[in-house]
């Protein structure tokens, strides 16, 4: 047999923890993402408010869902730069010599 096999690699308790983490920083962040756009461009109920209340209504949910996007979009990006850090590496080809 000349191909040369790479033994596998055995489960490491630390690297499975980190990817739970990225999973659940990149859930959190979509679900935060999501009630944040929610909020800035869905149409708020104003039955039964006044004038003035309807637009307390309404500015406060388009800064909320301002501030929910801003941070949803953040961690979304936090764990995906967390998974390419985390991810296995390939390895390195054998150098043809001459």
């Amino acid at each position: 047999m000349s191909a040369s096999t790479e033994p596998p690699r055995k489960p490491s308790l630390p690297r499975a923890a980190a990817l739970g983490l990225c999973g659940g920083l990149l859930l959190g962040g979509l679900y935060l993402l999501g009630i944040g756009l929610r909020g800035l461009f869905g149409a708020q109920d104003c039955a039964g408010l006044t004038g003035p209340q309807c637009d307390l209504l309404r500015q406060t949910h388009h800064e909320l869902g301002r501030v929910q996007s801003t941070f949803g979009g953040a961690l979304v990006s936090l764990a995906a730069a967390l998974l390419v850090l985390l991810r296995r590496r390939a390895s390195s080809p054998p150098a043809d010599s001459p």
